[in-house]
């Protein structure tokens, strides 16, 4: 069965000021494909998840980014949001006055592809959360962990068709970690392309992504399977050349 090209980035190169982040990365994640994007600290991996769903002081200086086989670069964060795009962020910001649970229903009253409740209750308790943190306001509050299941009760909902999740697994035990990997696998079951941002080479091989990409210094240096993870874990990134394999 082919698979639906959703994102495909060529030759993608982003400038801050006099700081080249992002140079000539190229990817493209399909539906229902997991990749895992791994590299050093200020390698540009977050980057790289601004400047795809368009945030302003992340301008793209050259490159392209297509969306469904469609140019998204003149497109405004929230008109990316609404053609299926969705990002986790790695820091997520508290929103007092706004309850969880209030937060998740207005996802749903303004997304027609949003999940039913029954999305939320069947990934509560495999997240280890009870109902009450439904009751809590948006990340106020929240430990490390907290945040990043609050995000993943998101993307549940959202039902979006390629998700970027930037360090979803930053503070999170052993235990939610299985459960995390669980409900990234069932939304790439249900079709949702995943660009997983991860320095956990566990992750990585407790998921198995379809691809696994090397990000040094703005550039993509290696591309493969698990075999990368793994080499990471043996031997860092020190040895990784930046020529894209």
């Amino acid at each position: 069965m082919n698979k639906e090209n959703l994102l495909h980035i060529e030759n993608l190169s982003v400038w801050i000021g006099e700081r080249n982040l992002l140079k000539n990365v190229s990817l493209a994640v399909a539906s229902g494909e997991i990749h895992i994007l791994m590299g050093p600290n200020g390698s540009g991996k977050s980057s790289l998840a601004y400047a795809v769903l368009g945030h302003p002081e992340y301008p793209v200086h050259s490159g392209l980014i297509r969306f469904k086989g469609e140019d998204i670069l003149h497109y405004s964060p929230e008109e990316r949001a609404k053609k299926g795009l969705f990002l986790a962020l790695q820091e997520p910001p508290e929103v007092g006055g706004v309850s969880m649970g209030t937060f998740l229903t207005t996802i749903r009253s303004t997304d027609a592809g949003a999940d039913s409740d029954s999305g939320v209750r069947h990934a509560l308790p495999k997240l280890g959360l009870e109902e009450s943190f439904l009751r809590r306001f948006l990340n106020e509050g929240f430990s490390g962990g907290e945040k990043k299941k609050s995000e993943m009760l998101q993307l549940v909902v959202r039902r979006p068709q390629l998700a970027i999740l930037d360090e979803i697994d930053s503070g999170v035990d052993v235990d939610s970690l299985d459960a995390l990997v669980e409900l990234i696998r069932e939304c790439a079951g249900r079709g949702t392309g995943i660009l997983l941002i991860s320095h956990s080479s566990e992750l990585c091989q407790r998921l198995k992504p379809d691809r696994t990409h090397i990000l040094i210094d703005g550039t993509i240096a290696a591309s493969g399977g698990n075999e990368l993870a793994e080499r990471v874990l043996r031997e860092g990134y020190g040895n990784f050349s930046k020529s894209a394999v």
